[in-house]
């Protein structure tokens, strides 16, 4: 089996959510019916989407939705691990049941090549921001038994993308806005919620899969040039994937962002913590990625 067309490989916070749909909703593609498999990162796949029986594991809403018989969301702004489309078609359903097969078992790249063989001729891939902490060895791996698969990394000025993810903890009743008064409490905050916050830099990453995975196709998108032209973004990675760029999505605009909401605004301590955490970072992507990155120095002062 082939397996995955393109795998992406972060970052959180930087626009997975808005590639997952666009692609989903394309003709040239079939999905995975949940955004995040999260599969190459953990040496027991938990593969949480699926129970042993091949059954969807739905959100909690949508639970509560088919208990009273109404009409579950069918695009949520949270659970990436689960999945949400309904209904489920054929293909769907058979990719469930094949994944319940790998449960808790260990990370098999033949099993995970088996993931993406109900794709038949349509593209099909992987799109799980954690997959930024993979290690070198799994890279090398991964790189031996998928050549032909392209990688895609997303970024954003690491400081926003941070925030970001605090924002939403934050919209979920998830953060405590007393750290904002304390520097200390906000500086530990960060440094033992790295790995929820984004895991290592994006710089690291992207490296990491230079140096040991240097002859599979790659290639950077900023969020910076999302959030100003997302048609021409989204018709350069139509074009990297090899799908057609005049393909509509559907319903959805090159522009749709299903998990735009209401930020909480920075304070002046936080930016300040933030610059001296992510200082080597911001200076590192404007050499490392140049062109939108090589602003991001300056906007903070540096």
């Amino acid at each position: 089996m082939k397996g995955p067309d393109f795998i992406c490989i972060g970052m959180p916070k930087a626009g997975t959510g808005w590639l997952y749909d666009q692609l989903d909703a394309h003709p040239d593609f079939w999905m995975p019916p949940v955004k995040e498999l999260v599969y190459l990162n953990q040496s027991y796949p938990a593969l949480a989407f699926v129970n042993d029986s091949g059954d969807a594991v739905r959100p909690r809403k949508e639970r509560l939705a088919r208990r009273r018989g109404t009409s579950p969301e069918t695009r949520s702004p949270t659970g990436e691990r689960r999945v949400h489309r309904d209904p489920l078609s054929e293909r769907d359903v058979k990719f469930l049941r094949y994944a319940s097969t790998g449960r808790g078992k260990p990370m098999d790249l033949e099993f995970y090549a088996g993931l993406f063989w109900f794709s038949g001729k349509q593209l099909s891939g992987d799109i799980t921001p954690p997959y930024c902490n993979i290690e070198s060895d799994t890279v090398r791996r991964v790189a031996q038994r998928f050549p032909q698969a392209k990688i895609l990394l997303l970024v954003r000025d690491p400081i926003a993308r941070v925030w970001s993810r605090i924002c939403m903890s934050y919209a979920g009743k998830g953060f405590d806005t007393n750290l904002l008064s304390d520097a200390v409490a906000f500086r530990t905050y960060i440094e033992h919620n790295r790995h929820k916050l984004g895991g290592p830099s994006a710089t690291q990453t992207w490296q990491r899969w230079q140096r040991h995975a240097p002859d599979m196709q790659r290639r950077l998108f900023f969020f910076d040039d999302l959030a100003s032209e997302p048609e021409s973004v989204r018709h350069d990675v139509l074009i990297f994937l090899d799908a057609d760029p005049a393909g509509g999505s559907g319903a959805i605009a090159p522009d749709y962002n299903r998990k735009a909401k209401a930020k909480l605004e920075m304070t002046p301590l936080a930016r300040e913590v933030l610059i001296d955490r992510f200082r080597d970072e911001l200076l590192a992507s404007a050499v490392v990625f140049g062109g939108p990155a090589h602003g991001w120095p300056a906007a903070y002062g540096l």
